[in-house]
Order: structure tokens, then C-alpha cells, then sequence
């Protein structure tokens, strides 16, 4: 798969981040088999990430404290610890690496995760950046 038709078609569905969220620019990091285009936004982070042979999966960073959940200790940003969780995403599509296929299956993503997490987004989207 082109990891870069990943990264655009990520780049454009969840520009809302950015836009009604306060997120920062994402920044992707690619290493070989793995790609992850992280959204930053005060000690929380939603990473999109793949995997050679899996499907993009979200994953949302924030810090323990603000639930007492269990910490991640490689997850720990600017001295703050940090826990995760993946949302519950079902999509109708099935992911294929063919360039139609990604682009469908990354919108029905953002769809639904800006959906199943309107409150947590909005909740917090006055966090001082």
C-alpha cells in the first residue's frame, strides 16, 4: 500500500480536528512497516495509525488524570502520563489498499469517530493549546 495516499486522504477527512477542535497540524511519522499521523492538542493526542496487513486505527491519548484510568508509560507527553483508548468505530466499508477503496474507508472514519466523540471533542476543546 501507499502509505502516502494514507496520509493525504487522513490530512483531508480529519482536517475537523484542526478546524472545530483546536488541533494542531498533524504530523505523520512513518517507520517502514507503520505509519502514524498524530493530532495534538494540549497533552492529548488522536493518532490514526496503520499497519502493513491490518485496517487504520484510531486511537485517542489523554492524560490519566483526567479519569484515574490506567496509565501507558511510553504514552507520557511533557512530564504529564498518559492513557488510551480505541474508539468503537463500525464502518460499512472494508479496507483495501487500492487507492478508491482508502480514500472511502478514511472518510467513513472521520464520520463516525467525530460522531461516537462529539462530547469528549467538544468537552474539551477549549484546552489551552
Amino acid at each position: 500500500m501507499n502509505k502516502n495516499i494514507l496520509e493525504r486522504e487522513v490530512k483531508v477527512n480529519f482536517r475537523f480536528l484542526q478546524d472545530k477542535y483546536s488541533f494542531s497540524e498533524p504530523v505523520a511519522n512513518d517507520y517502514g512497516r507503520e505509519i502514524f499521523i498524530n493530532y495534538d492538542r494540549a497533552n492529548q493526542t488522536v493518532s490514526i495509525s496503520y499497519e502493513f496487513g491490518g485496517s487504520p486505527r484510531i486511537e485517542i491519548l489523554y492524560p490519566s488524570a483526567e479519569t484515574g484510568d490506567r496509565l501507558v508509560p511510553w504514552a507520557t507527553k511533557d512530564g504529564v502520563q498518559r492513557s488510551r483508548r480505541f474508539p468503537k468505530i463500525r464502518l460499512v466499508s472494508r479496507f483495501s489498499d487500492d487507492e478508491n477503496s482508502i480514500a472511502v474507508y478514511v472518510k467513513e472514519m472521520a464520520v463516525e469517530f467525530e460522531k461516537i466523540e462529539s462530547n469528549w471533542l467538544k468537552q474539551n476543546a477549549s484546552l489551552d493549546l
